[in-house]
């Protein structure tokens, strides 16, 4: 959709809280979901640093930069990335944000139309997904669920009269589905005066209110008696703007249901936070210092004369990074052959990496062609967004059909893709060509390269060694992107460098290569291997590696390069400096807003990007430019500051070419510099829309209609849906599109039985003319999930206590004796005490012991001592599907000694947190104390 940057802005400017995004002054969906991510965050990482003895110093300005540094316990002068961080809390919001969008009019996702309890079972269903999700491993799944849960669970503050009856506090029965939600009101019930007014003082009926009823309004059409949802031009019950109707004591109703939603969202964190564990929390939520490494290996026969110079370059890497900043958070790696892929191993091990790497065998029964394109579809699925895949390979690809699906996988997940390739031809048998490579087979490799802004590479046994230490280039979650081009005739290129880069490196691919190489001051160097006044060069196969030498690297750079065939080349360093970005799009409906575009974006018409810069307050002079793959600026664009180092760039009429986004500005002290996005995008006549999400169980199916759109394109469409899972039933195989440009579509999709709960899929649906090949893709996430799952979480009682303790703490303690019990549910995990205790005079001791309860279950029965000085304990139940019962209590002093004890939030008290999780640590409870 076509709009001006005026209309764009003046959007923005009237957006307001509990509303999607982007807004400029009140809180929305987003500054709820974030400022409660990032603080439950904090508690995990103040947690994980004093269960290691170190001192956690929680940043002054809360925000994904400061919150990074802190957790991995880096200064802020520090070089490091928060891209990966900001990225997958953005997928978190994303999802959340579309709620307003995919589920505009549904009463059960908003808290409308008294649909009080159907909206509890949302969150019941969503919190069940987020938990099945992270017991499989799926992260990204898990985070898609729980950004839709967190919607519906804001909207019941805004959307309810829970305010108007003297609650400032969560509902904690929306989270406690074995809890009634009590004195609802149900259709018949007036519940509101009707008021046709902008402003709707005293607009619930005082019966309501006296009797502590609960109810929500009408957003369509509202009954005779019953409260409207409110808008813009009439009042009603919702609190969605900033300022409409204070209270006499000048509360505003808007930010105190917004402050109420952040400590839900809050809550329903911390459940997930303790269910799991901080470091699987975290690594849900990418606070890493490092990426994921992700390896993709041929087993065919053709591979087995450099199998084992592979086998041992993946264990010198992982060597080579263990216990360096650089090490990876997660290692996975993919087999394929011609008839299988997989199996997928994923593990935080370098060990257990090494074992499975070691014990890899060809099998020389398999022969080429492979399933290349399957391997890497399963490889951009599993691994997590923006990774590095690293793929090694001689022989030619079987199934070329799922090459568009791959590209748009590529696409979306912006993963970055490096082919080593030995499978090259002899250079004195090769014939010349335009070609950055000496097989020809070897171009639909390259072409999955560029797209990435990876490589592919022709190695040989004597040029492996050489191959690490690229590889090893890119493993750093630092790595940006100064200049990236294609050509087929020589030229000359430039690059600016700043002063925040370090490990300034070019990559040159190709044949018959020559380049002289020139620095600010002038001085030249050329191709020539080895050392020199400005680099190191480096010859892999048909790559060039060129390392610039320390030192005065900042200024304008140039490299010409002569070559008589293609090339590439990429220019890369570290730096902590970056962008992310993202094409948005308006929704209209009750709650309008701006979403993300997770397909191409529309060729041919105004687009709008959000660009989102890390690792700087503040920059001046931004210029975003759309070039093309051989460096030509096709677009100039219009940039508008927005806040939180984040902007918006309208781009006038896209082009229908490939094209990558050069950003370029200057820092606080005039400094100029430069970054460059590395996966080119491609723009279409064509979109395809679908919902992003569905649930089901094993045994059901569902028929999910998709749209598909053209401009100027009329005729044929040629539609295709695959999966991993196999999920997919039918699907039409063409559409026609007539002048009116649009047409609808269904994909059906089964869930066998016996489907596991936590099992997800992603459906690629690709569109294409028949006439002009114009394509376009829509994914739809398949998340799986038990029809009964057990939702009803261990309950905790006090069984006995001595909890009075003197006024002078430290030589008497406390005593506490706990029941834990799961009733007849999926039964308690194995008991593991996890005790974090600062400053703590000497170690708590705790007696774990099985029983029985009154009811004949198998329960846990917790003896717990501390020091008095320890004044605020948490203690928490967790059973097999991840519910949490928590048992709260706090020591008692002499009442006429100093101001009474009082509960402070999780993230100010001190605490201890009980999680019952492993028999195997019973023995060695004393061990874990320390």
């Amino acid at each position: 959709m076509a709009y001006s940057l005026l209309f764009l802005c003046a959007l923005i400017g009237w957006s307001q809280a509990f509303l999607p995004s982007l807004d400029i002054e009140s809180l929305t969906h987003e500054d709820i979901t974030k400022q409660a991510l990032l603080e439950v965050a904090m508690d995990a990482c103040r947690e994980e640093a004093q269960k290691d003895g170190q001192t956690f110093n929680p940043p002054a300005l809360l925000n994904p930069d400061s919150l990074l540094h802190a957790c991995l316990g880096v200064s802020e002068d520090a070089d490091l990335s928060s891209s990966k961080f900001q990225e997958l809390l953005n997928e978190i919001i994303t999802e959340n944000i579309l709620i307003d969008r995919d589920q505009a009019f549904s009463s059960v996702h908003h808290f409308n139309d008294e649909a009080i309890e159907k909206g509890r079972d949302i969150i019941t269903q969503g919190v069940s997904v987020v938990k099945a999700n992270l017991q499989q491993g799926n992260l990204e799944a898990a985070r898609r669920a729980l950004g839709a849960v967190t919607h519906t669970l804001q909207d019941f503050y805004s959307h309810s009269n829970w305010f108007e009856l003297g609650n400032l506090d969560p509902y904690p029965n929306l989270l406690r589905p074995d809890l009634p939600l009590q004195n609802l009101a149900d259709a018949n019930t007036p519940t509101c005066n009707d008021c046709q007014e902008r402003v709707c003082p005293n607009v619930i009926l005082p019966e309501i209110l006296s009797k502590n009823t609960l109810t929500s309004g009408y957003l369509i059409s509202t009954p005779q008696g019953k409260c409207n949802h409110g808008d813009r031009t009439r009042g009603g019950i919702s609190k969605d703007f900033f300022g409409d109707d204070l209270t006499p004591d000048g509360t505003d109703p808007h930010l105190a249901a917004s402050s109420t939603a952040i400590q839900a969202t809050t809550d329903i964190l911390q459940d997930i936070r303790i269910a799991f564990g901080n470091i699987v929390f975290l690594r849900m939520l990418g606070i890493t210092r490092s990426k994921a490494l992700c390896f993709v290996i041929d087993t065919t026969s053709s591979s087995s004369d450099d199998f084992a110079e592979v086998q041992r370059l993946i264990v010198k890497i992982i060597d080579d990074t263990r216990g360096t900043p650089n090490e990876p958070f997660l290692y996975i790696l993919i087999e394929f052959n011609d008839l299988e892929v997989g199996p997928v191993t994923g593990t935080k091990d370098p060990e257990e990496m090494k074992r499975t790497v070691n014990i890899l065998t060809v099998d020389r029964s398999r022969n080429i062609p492979t399933l290349f394109f399957s391997a890497m579809r399963l490889a951009l699925i599993t691994a997590p967004p923006s990774s590095d895949i690293f793929v090694f390979t001689s022989a030619f690809p079987k199934d070329t059909e799922l090459q568009d699906t791959l590209i748009s996988l590529i696409e979306s997940t912006r993963s970055t893709v490096m082919l080593l390739l030995t499978n090259g031809l002899s250079r004195r048998r090769m014939r010349r060509r335009r070609s950055a490579l000496t097989n020809p087979t070897n171009s639909i490799y390259q072409q999955l390269a560029q797209l990435s802004g990876g490589q592919a590479i022709e190695v040989t046994k004597d040029t492996f060694p050489l191959a690490t230490t690229v590889i090893e280039d890119s493993i750093t979650s630092l790595m940006v992107t100064l200049l990236q081009v294609e050509s087929t005739q020589p030229d000359t290129f430039i690059f600016l460098m700043d002063r925040r880069l370090q490990n300034v490196t070019l990559y040159i691919t190709g044949l018959s290569t020559n380049f002289t190489l020139q620095n600010p001051a002038g001085v030249s160097q050329d191709n020539t291997a080895g050392s020199g006044p400005l680099a190191s060069v480096s010859l892999v196969g048909n790559l060039y590696r060129v390392s610039l030498n320390e030192g005065n690297l900042t200024g304008r750079w140039q490299i010409t390069i002569r070559s008589p065939q293609a090339y590439s080349l990429r220019v890369t360093g570290r730096s902590a400096l970056n962008f992310m970005s993202q094409f948005i799009e308006e929704f209209g409906g009750p709650h309008p807003g701006f979403a993300p575009i997770s397909t191409r974006p529309p060729a041919g018409q105004n687009a709008t990007l959000l660009i989102t810069v890390s690792g700087v307050d503040m920059l001046f002079g931004l210029e975003v430019g759309l070039v093309s793959a051989d460096g030509e600026l096709l677009r100039n664009t219009g940039v508008t500051r927005l806040r939180d180092g984040r902007y918006l760039v309208r781009a006038p009429h896209l082009p229908d070419v490939p094209f990558t986004l050069v950003l370029m500005g200057q820092e606080a002290d005039g400094r100029r510099f430069q970054r460059q996005s590395s996966t080119q995008i491609q723009a279409s006549q064509i979109t395809v829309q679908i919902q992003r999400m569905v649930i089901l169980a094993p045994g059901e199916s569902i028929s999910v209609p998709f749209t598909v759109e053209t401009r100027e394109i009329e005729g044929i469409i040629a539609i295709s849906a695959r999966d991993d899972q196999r999920f997919v039933a039918t699907v039409n195989n063409s559409l026609n599109v007539s002048a009116a440009g649009n047409t609808t579509g269904v994909v059906s999709l089964f869930i066998p039985t016996g489907t596991l709960s936590g099992i997800t899929s992603v459906v690629t649906i690709e569109a294409e003319s028949t006439a002009t090949r114009q394509s376009n893709f829509a994914l739809l996430r398949v998340l799986v999930t038990q029809k009964d799952m057990d939702v009803t979480p261990p309950v905790c009682r006090v069984v006995n206590e001595s909890l009075d303790c003197p006024v002078l703490c430290g030589n008497a303690t406390w005593e506490v004796t706990l029941l834990m019990t799961d009733g007849n549910g999926t039964g308690l995990r194995y008991p593991h005490i996890s005790i974090i205790i600062p400053d703590s005079p000497g170690p708590p001791t705790a007696i774990i012991d099985q029983v029985k309860d009154e009811n004949g279950y198998n329960a846990t029965l917790l003896t717990y001592r501390a020091s008095c000085c320890v004044t605020k304990v948490e203690i928490s139940a967790v059973d097999d599907k991840g519910n949490v019962g928590r048992c709260d209590f706090s020591i008692r002093r002499p009442s006429t000694t100093g101001p009474p004890q009082t509960t402070s939030s999780p993230s100010s008290s001190l605490k201890i947190t009980v999680s019952l999780w492993t028999m195997l640590l019973l023995l060695g409870l004393t061990s874990l104390m320390h």
